[in-house]
C-alpha cells in the first residue's frame, strides 16, 4: 500500500505513459531499426521455428547470412521470446505492437534499478524516484528507445553497478552469482557497444568501493572476474556464434577511422543539457542540427540537472562527488569524438576504443552520474531562507524573463532583422515555463504536507520529461505489418530469383524519402512495405540480394563493394551469377518500380571450378567455364539446400549463396568439401552422372555455445540453491 500512494509508482507508469500513443492506439513502433531490422529478424526467426528449425541462418537476406549469429538480433534473450508468445497468439501484427510495451517495460526496468542503486548507496525516498525518473526517461534512453537493443542492454546497467557495489562491500559467492547473471543477460541483449561502455564503468566502479576495504579488496577484484568468466560461459550461446561471425565480417578488423569518428558529440548540443529541442527534433519535423537527433540526447531535465549542482556543492563524502563527476566530465570528453585530440589519440594508441563507432555514445556515463548526482541532491532540498530565500525570488524573475523573451522573439520572427529558427523560441518557452514552475513550487511547496509535496516534485519532473520525449517513437498503423503480402505479384515475378536494390537508390530512397533524419513526416509509413526497403523484404518471405544487418559476411561485402564499382558489363555479369532477376529503382519522387534482369538459377553446373577469388577479368572468366549439365533444387529450407544433378563428364556446382563455415556439403550422403567461389559462393565438385548434393547449416561454434550455456545455467542454479540452503 505504501508502494502503492507513493511517487515510486511513476517509475513504473511514465514510460508506459510515453509510449501510450504507440500501444494505447493499437499502433507498432517503426521509425528506422524496429521496422527495417528488429521486426523483420524476429518474424523471420519465428517463421523458421514454425518449420521446425533452429533460426541459425537467414536464406532471404544478401544471399544467405547468420541470423542467430547476428548480435543484435537477440534471439537467445528471454524477454525478447516474449515477441515468439504474441507471434503465435497474432501474427506479425501483435508481435509488432508488442514493441512498444516491451520498450516501455526496459524504460521501467531501468528507472527501477537506478532507484535501487541510489536507496544503497543512501539516497532519501525523494531522491530516489527523482534520480531514476532522470535516468530511465533521458533524453539517451528515450530518443534511443526505437533502437531495440540498446533499449534493452540499457535496462540493465544500474542493476548491474547495484550487484558491484555489494560485491564490493560482500565479496561471497552470492555476490558473484548475482553479478554473473545480470552481465549474461545485458550480454544476450544484443548491443556489444553498451555493453563494453557499461563493463568498463562497472570495473571503474567496483575499483571504487573496493579498494578501500584493505580485507576484502582483492576478493572483490576477483570476484568480479570470476562473473565475468562465469557471464561468458551463460552467453555463449549468442557469444561464440557471434565471435566466428565477427571474425568472418566486414568488421573483423578495426573499425575505419572515418567510421569510428562519426556521431562524434556536436559541442553545440551540450547546450540541450537545458533545453532538448534547442536544435529541433525530427518529433516536431524540423530537426537542424548535426547527424541525428538521438545519437547526441543527453536532456535529463531543468529540475535533476538543478538537484545535481546542488549535490556537486553539498554530497558527503567528498570522494563520491569527484567520482561521479569525474565519470561525467570523462563521458563528455570522450563523446566529443573527433572535437578534441583526446578520442582520436585514444583510437590509435588505446586497444577497445577502435571497436565501435559513435564516441557520442559513450555520453551514456554523464547521464547516469548526473542522473545519480540528481538523486542525492534532492535530499538538501530546503525551505528557502534568507538567502536562499533571495536567490528563490530572483529564479522566479529569471524565468519570467526568459518566457517575456521567448514570446517576444516569437512576435519579432520572421521580420526582416529578427529571423531565428522556431526551435530556439520554443525551447526557450519551455525552458523558462519549467524553471518558473520549479521555482513556484521550491517557494510554496513547503506548505503542503509531504506526501504531496513530494508527489508535486516528482510530477513536476515527470512532466518536463515527458514533455522532452513525446513524439521521439512514432507509431505506425499495423498495416504496415500486415500479414497480407503486398508483393504477391513480385514474387512470380522473381520466378525463383533475388531481388536488388543498388547502393546510391537505397540511400536515396531511405534518407531522402522514407527515412529522413529531420522529421519523422517525411513519408507514409506504409511506403516502407511497398518500398521493400531492405530488410522489409522478410515480412513477405521474399528473397534480397541486399542485407540492412549490422554484422555482414565479409565474402559478401567484398562482393558488393566491386559490384557498385563494376563498369556495366561487368556488373551485368555479377547480377546474372547472384541469381538477381529483378533490379529495383527509385524514381526521384521516391516511388519504387521492378524491372525484369536475365539471371542464371540458384543452382548452377560448370565443367570446370569457378575462380576461388573474384578477379577483374569476370566476364572472360564466365566464358571459359560453361555450364556442363543441369541443376535442379529439390529442397530449400532455412539450414538445408538438396539439388540434384546430373552430369555426363562430371563438374563443379555453384551454389549462389554465401560460402560461410558452418556449412557442410554431402553427395549422396558421403562428405564433400565445399570451395568458395568468384570469392562469395559455394562450389563442390561432382562426379558425372545422377547425384543428390546436399547443403547443411551446423555450426560447431552454436552447439559448443548451447553445450556451455546449458551447463552453466545449471551450475549456477545448484551453486544458487546452495547459498540459500
Amino acid at each position: 500500500m505504501r508502494f502503492k500512494f507513493s511517487p515510486r509508482i511513476l517509475i513504473w507508469l511514465a514510460p508506459f505513459a510515453l509510449l501510450a500513443p504507440v500501444w494505447l492506439r493499437g499502433a507498432a513502433m517503426y521509425w528506422g531499426t524496429p521496422a527495417t531490422q528488429f521486426v523483420p529478424w524476429w518474424w523471420q526467426a519465428w517463421q523458421t521455428l514454425l518449420g521446425g528449425e533452429l533460426p541459425l541462418w537467414n536464406p532471404l537476406l544478401g544471399m544467405g547470412a547468420p541470423l542467430a549469429a547476428n548480435y543484435q538480433s537477440a534471439l537467445f534473450y528471454p524477454p525478447h521470446w516474449l515477441y515468439f508468445v504474441l507471434a503465435a497468439l497474432g501474427g506479425l501484427p501483435l508481435m509488432a505492437w508488442g514493441q512498444a510495451l516491451l520498450v516501455a517495460a526496459h524504460l521501467a526496468l531501468a528507472g527501477i534499478g537506478l532507484q535501487r542503486l541510489l536507496r544503497a548507496l543512501g539516497g532519501n525516498g525523494l531522491g530516489q524516484v527523482i534520480g531514476a525518473l532522470a535516468f530511465s526517461l533521458s533524453g539517451y534512453l528515450v530518443a534511443r528507445a526505437h533502437f531495440l537493443s540498446i533499449n534493452a542492454s540499457l535496462a540493465w546497467l544500474p542493476w548491474i553497478l547495484l550487484a558491484a557495489y555489494q560485491l564490493a562491500h560482500a565479496p561471497d559467492r552470492r555476490s558473484v552469482l548475482r553479478l554473473a547473471a545480470l552481465l549474461a543477460v545485458q550480454w544476450l541483449a544484443g548491443h556489444a557497444q553498451m555493453a563494453w561502455y557499461s563493463l568498463l564503468l562497472t570495473g571503474a566502479w567496483l575499483l571504487f568501493w573496493a579498494w578501500p576495504q584493505a580485507v576484502t579488496r582483492w576478493r572483490a577484484i576477483t570476484g568480479m572476474a570470476a562473473a565475468s568468466v562465469l557471464a561468458l560461459a551463460l552467453s555463449a550461446v549468442q557469444l561464440l556464434p557471434t565471435a566466428e561471425y565477427l571474425l568472418q565480417s566486414q568488421r573483423a578488423a578495426q573499425v575505419d577511422t572515418a567510421l569510428a569518428m562519426t556521431y562524434s558529440l556536436w559541442p553545440w548540443r551540450l547546450l540541450t543539457l537545458l533545453a532538448p529541442g534547442l536544435f529541433g527534433s525530427p518529433a516536431t519535423g524540423d530537426f537542424a542540427g548535426y547527424g541525428n537527433f538521438w545519437e547526441d540526447a543527453i536532456y535529463i531535465g531543468i529540475v535533476p540537472l538543478l538537484f545535481a549542482v546542488l549535490a556537486a556543492r553539498k554530497l558527503q563524502p567528498r570522494r563520491l562527488v569527484w567520482l561521479l563527476l569525474g565519470i561525467a566530465t570523462i563521458s563528455l570528453l570522450l563523446a566529443l569524438g573527433d572535437n578534441t585530440p583526446v578520442f582520436p589519440w585514444l583510437f590509435a594508441h588505446v586497444p577497445t576504443f577502435d571497436m565501435f563507432q559513435g564516441p557520442t555514445r559513450f555520453s551514456l556515463w554523464a547521464v547516469l552520474g548526473l542522473s545519480l548526482l540528481a538523486g542525492f541532491g534532492v535530499q538538501y532540498w530546503r525551505p528557502p531562507v534568507g538567502r536562499g530565500l533571495y536567490w528563490s525570488r530572483l529564479a522566479v524573475a529569471g524565468s519570467v524573463a526568459v518566457l517575456l523573451g521567448a514570446l517576444v522573439g516569437a512576435a519579432l520572427r520572421g521580420t526582416a532583422r529578427f529571423d531565428i529558427p522556431h526551435s530556439y523560441i520554443r525551447a526557450m518557452l519551455v525552458l523558462g515555463s519549467s524553471l518558473l514552475l520549479f521555482s513556484i513550487v521550491n517557494l510554496r511547496a513547503w506548505r503542503l504536507a509531504e506526501p504531496a509535496r513530494y508527489w508535486l516534485l516528482a510530477g513536476l519532473v515527470s512532466a518536463e520529461l515527458l514533455l522532452a520525449g513525446w513524439g521521439l517513437n512514432p507509431g505506425a498503423p499495423l498495416a504496415l505489418y500486415s500479414p497480407e503480402p503486398q508483393h504477391a505479384a513480385l514474387a512470380a515475378q522473381l520466378d525463383g530469383g533475388r531481388s536488388y536494390l543498388p547502393a546510391d537508390d537505397e540511400r536515396v530512397l531511405k534518407f531522402e524519402h522514407l527515412l529522413r533524419f529531420d522529421t519523422f513526416y517525411s513519408a507514409d509509413p506504409i511506403e516502407l512495405r511497398s518500398s521493400l526497403l531492405p530488410n522489409m523484404n522478410l515480412l513477405e518471405s521474399l528473397p534480397s540480394a541486399n542485407n540492412f544487418d549490422p554484422l555482414l559476411p565479409g565474402r559478401y561485402v567484398q562482393w558488393i563493394n566491386a559490384l557498385e564499382a563494376a563498369d556495366a558489363l561487368a556488373r551485368a555479369n555479377m547480377l546474372v551469377l547472384m541469381n538477381v532477376s529483378v533490379l529495383q529503382h527509385v524514381e526521384p519522387g521516391g516511388a519504387v518500380y521492378f524491372e525484369n534482369v536475365p539471371a542464371l538459377p540458384r543452382a548452377q553446373l560448370y565443367s570446370c571450378q569457378p575462380p576461388g577469388q573474384l578477379a577483374a577479368e569476370l566476364p572472360s572468366q564466365l566464358d571459359t567455364c560453361p555450364l556442363a549439365g543441369e541443376a535442379t533444387i529439390l529442397h530449400s529450407r532455412t539450414g538445408r539446400v538438396l539439388v540434384n544433378v546430373e552430369t555426363q563428364q562430371g563438374g563443379w556446382l555453384l551454389l549462389a549463396d554465401t560460402y560461410y563455415p558452418g556449412w557442410h556439403a554431402r553427395i549422396d550422403g558421403a562428405p564433400a568439401e565445399i570451395q568458395p567461389a568468384y570469392g562469395v559462393f559455394r562450389a563442390v565438385q561432382v562426379p558425372a552422372g545422377q547425384h543428390e548434393v546436399e547443403f547443411r547449416y551446423q555450426p560447431r561454434s552454436f552447439a559448443i555455445g548451447l553445450g556451455s550455456s546449458v551447463l552453466g545455467w545449471l551450475l549456477w542454479l545448484i551453486s544458487w540453491r546452495r547459498t540459500h540452503a
